[in-house]
């Protein structure tokens, strides 16, 4: 996969070792590096888009695990725990990037600058429609504000810098920057809302942001289950109905053409 902004593994699959794998970051075709500094609205909205993409997927994932039944999962407790955890790391991480305060980063609020700039180049609606979406957006960004509040203040004080306070005292940090799962989720379905409307009307685009087997999880999630519920059973088989004394998954039917 090519492109600014994208990462991609030139020639080497996912399963070599990390020595082998060469990290390059590509820039689209014509563009004058010379202009590396000043991209297009086109590039600001793929790479915003990008973002919401892979954020969403990390607390689609964490989510999945934190419902997931307690006894898959302590099949590989560190793996599948820090996966969780990191994730919902991850995802704050890319709300914060998203709505960045740092002067001159690309964030929802310089797209929506460059968008009053560019009116004259949109493909789809009138000078009214697209002046009322920016100001809509503008609007739905305002209403986020706690949320991003949180999310700035945890970003400044754990999950970037150690802040002094917060390692003397973690739990003050979370009182003073509540967030949950749902104010994330709120955070993406918005922004992703506002990018949608926009690619819509300057990109000419239509189409919301997933990976095409984005819930995979939940395949690798079965087929340990599986795994476990024949273990039992076999146990069972060799020693005996009710022999079996340990935790078991909450559901272990399976259907007759299971190979396992």
């Amino acid at each position: 996969m090519t492109g600014a902004g994208f990462l991609f593994f030139q020639g080497k699959p996912l399963h070599h070792s990390r020595e082998e794998i060469i990290i390059i970051f590509t820039l689209p075709n014509g563009i004058d590096e010379g202009n590396l500094d000043k991209p297009t609205l086109n590039q600001v909205l793929d790479a915003l888009k990008r973002q919401v993409l892979v954020g969403k997927s990390y607390l689609d994932l964490a989510n999945g695990l934190l419902q997931a039944d307690p006894i898959i999962l302590q099949t590989a407790p560190t793996f599948l725990g820090l996966t969780a955890d990191g994730s919902i790391e991850l995802a704050q991480m890319t709300i914060a990037r998203l709505y960045d305060k740092t002067t001159g980063a690309v964030t929802v609020k310089s797209m929506l600058d460059q968008a009053e700039l560019d009116v004259g180049f949109f493909r789809r609606g009138n000078v009214q429609q697209i002046e009322a979406l920016i100001a809509d957006s503008r609007i739905a960004v305002l209403k986020l504000e706690p949320v991003l509040v949180s999310i700035r203040k945890r970003r400044n004080e754990w999950l970037v810098h150690l802040d002094p306070r917060t390692v003397a005292d973690p739990k003050a940090l979370a009182a003073k920057a509540k967030l949950t799962i749902p104010d994330l989720e709120r955070a993406f379905k918005e922004t992703e809302e506002m990018l949608i409307k926009m690619s819509s009307l300057y990109q000419g685009t239509i189409g919301d942001l997933r990976f095409v087997g984005g819930d995979d999880y939940k395949t690798a999630l079965d087929w340990i289950r599986r795994a476990k519920c024949a273990f039992i059973e076999g146990f069972e088989k060799e020693h005996g109905s009710g022999s079996w004394t340990g935790p078991r998954p909450k559901d272990c039917s399976r259907a007759p053409y299971d190979f396992v």
